[in-house]
């Protein structure tokens, strides 16, 4: 199976691309900066059998990337089973105080550039789909796409995006043989919560409307991913098992605290959710 795995520097995805071409698969794991290869391929010496890990240079957001790193794909190999959009940015702050740029570079990454490179992908899926193969498409959303929290409303934003277009992929690809899955994690031990992890501070001093619970929040996060987060091999070894399956689910929520968070969704009233996450934010 040739696989392509976006956001390769670390986590889900440098992890994701190791486990895959341990399983034998052929992995092109996308980066950001190519320049950032050497845990990548670290981690891939030695592997056992034909599976191996190719670096190759792919920023989401750009046109000339996604469409040079398809074109690579099969030129090299003459196909394409599987895409794995791992990358994605965290922002954290009050919907208010956002900028319009930080609010559209975390949509670029987490839902524009992900709707394109599939869309660049999507010819080379739907022949593996006809020829038989098991073509998937592995969306790595969030929680957050389930459940919008103060604090980091942005990203839940873009993922809720993503929730809707793959369900919808969902749909329009099954009829090629392409099947579409979402991986909804909670916390885990990843940089998108360390170095990837943005705070949008606005410079409005003590005066600060949202300064408390800010605070509130943020220890609430640094508490959560330093003590529950889970270990990331865990989403990995379903995506791994995910491209094996002939039937896989449209949703895989997955986490720590994945169960306590779908209760709260599915079966509390609105009003007592409110209450609850109000309390959180007053303190």
């Amino acid at each position: 199976m040739v696989v392509l795995i976006t956001g390769c520097r670390s986590g889900f995805g440098l992890l994701g691309a190791v486990s895959l071409a341990r399983e034998g698969h052929t992995v092109y794991a996308g980066l950001r900066d190519l320049a950032t290869a050497g845990n990548l391929l670290e981690a891939s010496q030695s592997l056992p059998g034909p599976g191996k890990v190719i670096p190759v240079q792919l920023d989401v957001t750009r046109e000339e990337e996604r469409r040079a790193v398809v074109d690579h794909i099969l030129s090299e190999t003459g196909e394409l089973d599987a895409l794995v959009n791992n990358a994605g940015v965290v922002l954290g702050g009050f919907l208010e105080q956002v900028s319009e740029a930080e609010l559209r570079k975390v949509f670029e990454v987490n839902v524009f550039g992900l709707w394109a490179l599939t869309q660049a992908c999507l010819p080379a899926l739907r022949a593996a789909g006809a020829a038989g193969r098991l073509a998937t498409v592995v969306n790595i959303s969030s929680m957050s796409g389930l459940m919008g929290l103060p604090g980091v409303g942005v990203y839940a934003g873009s993922k809720w995006a993503l929730e809707g277009m793959s369900e919808a992929w969902r749909h329009e690809l099954k009829p090629f043989g392409v099947r579409v899955v979402l991986i909804e994690p909670g916390p885990y031990r990843t940089d998108i919560w360390g170095r990837n992890r943005h705070i949008s501070v606005p410079d409005v001093g003590p005066d600060d409307p949202y300064l408390d619970a800010r605070r509130r929040m943020e220890e609430m996060i640094d508490k959560t991913v330093g003590k529950r987060a889970g270990d990331p091999q865990e989403v990995v070894d379903r995506i791994v098992s995910l491209l094996a399956d002939p039937r896989p689910a449209l949703r895989y929520p997955m986490g720590p605290l994945v169960r306590v968070r779908l209760f709260l969704y599915r079966f509390l009233p609105f009003r007592l959710v409110e209450a609850i996450i109000g309390r959180v934010l007053r303190g």
